[in-house]
């Protein structure tokens, strides 16, 4: 998307990195400078890979969450070198996510979650909008069926909740976006179960997400060119005047550092080659940070990891009351996870619940990682997994 003075790039490479980290309330200059962030994301030290965060927002617990959207491998520097000598100047970069929630924020709903939802015929992604929630994933090249079922659970179903003047459930449903440049039918084989469901509030072209993403501000700490330095844009008459004062200098100059230049050509040639070395150290450094997690994720046998996570989770299905309604369990990598319930019926006890979750390996924070509003029956728990047994 361009014009004779400003150009915006929607950039989603394949190898593009989603991650939602806790972070304090700090724009993106202070956030690069943290320790704990430069020591867990090495990109916001690179100046060849490109990076952005949304706007910290509150999280559970009393804290506050971002998504970090940076590159594998470098590529929007590449994009920069060529806009450049087309002559055509890149003033920012979205990410596929920041793109979507402009577009999501741009039309109110009554909705709590939102889900923004790209559908090509070669490329698939689905935006998470919600408070402590947002994510963004996608699927390059065309779907397989295992592809769209991801896409379904993403999606998940409509939310129950006890309505204020009995014991019957309300359904709030939560809504969705479609941005699309054909039919969607053509795409998505679930698009008829979709509509039928009520959850669809749109279904619009890429114009209409081209026409708000360029009304986000540069300055938005998304911007995937805030990682590469800019050149300042200095006064063109001003220049001139300090070029002609330079070129006199350089004629002096020229005598007197003939001599001088034999002395370091030496010195410029081992100081280049460092140069080059400390960057392709940057670059290894990256790809075996990235080695290592993609080990981690390696299963010791066929299917081992996901089999015994099902053993796990039917295991910790006993120990959920019937009196409690499980609407959400989410658990990442690392084992950190988040269970929210509603209480649908008489005789629930809150501190055998407890109990009973942690004998099954979900054990709650110390520190808020137990919530049970009374008057609503909501429950919230949040802490570390651990594989135990009975």
């Amino acid at each position: 998307m361009s014009s004779s003075s400003r150009t915006v790039l929607v950039f989603e490479p394949f190898e593009m990195a989603h991650e939602r980290i806790e972070t304090p309330r700090v724009d993106r200059e202070v956030f690069a400078s943290l320790t704990r962030i430069k020591n867990d994301h090495p990109v916001v030290a690179s100046t060849n890979l490109g990076w952005g965060i949304e706007r910290p927002e509150p999280a559970i617990g009393g804290t506050y969450s971002t998504l970090i959207h940076s590159e594998l491998a470098p590529g929007l520097v590449n994009l920069i070198e060529i806009c450049t000598n087309a002559g055509c100047q890149l003033t920012a970069a979205w990410s596929g996510y920041t793109a979507v929630e402009a577009l999501l924020i741009s039309r109110p709903s009554t909705s709590k979650m939102r889900y923004g939802i790209v559908m090509t015929s070669d490329f698939v992604a689905v935006a998470t909008c919600d408070l402590g929630r947002r994510s963004f994933r996608a699927w390059a090249g065309p779907m397989a069926e295992r592809d769209w079922k991801a896409v379904s659970l993403l999606l998940g179903d409509s939310e129950g909740k006890p309505s204020n003047s009995g014991g019957k459930m309300e359904t709030r449903k939560n809504g969705i976006i479609v941005i699309t440049n054909q039919e969607p039918a053509r795409v998505c084989p679930f698009w008829n179960d979709l509509q039928i469901s009520g959850r669809v509030e749109a279904v619009v072209g890429f114009d209409s997400l081209a026409e708000t993403v360029v009304n986000i501000p540069v300055s938005h700490p998304a911007n995937l060119l805030g990682a590469f330095p800019r050149p300042r844009n200095l006064n063109r008459y001003l220049v001139t005047i300090a070029i002609m004062g330079l070129s006199v200098s350089l004629v002096f100059a020229a005598i007197a550092s003939n001599e001088a230049r034999r002395v370091q050509a030496p010195e410029a040639a081992i100081q280049q080659h460092v140069t080059e070395l400390s960057a392709r150290l940057r670059v290894l450094r990256n790809n075996e940070r990235e080695m290592l997690l993609l080990r981690a994720q390696v299963p010791a046998g066929p299917n081992y990891d996901s089999i015994e996570m099902h053993n796990v989770l039917s295991e910790a299905a006993n120990a959920i009351p019937d009196a409690l309604t499980l609407t959400s369990l989410v658990i990442d990598r690392v084992g950190h996870f988040e269970i929210e319930a509603l209480v649908v019926g008489k005789g629930f006890n809150p501190e055998r619940t407890r109990d009973a979750l942690s004998r099954y390996g979900f054990v709650p924070d110390l520190v808020n990682g137990w919530i049970f509003d009374t008057a609503g029956g909501k429950l919230q728990v949040r802490g570390k997994f651990h594989e135990l047994r009975q």
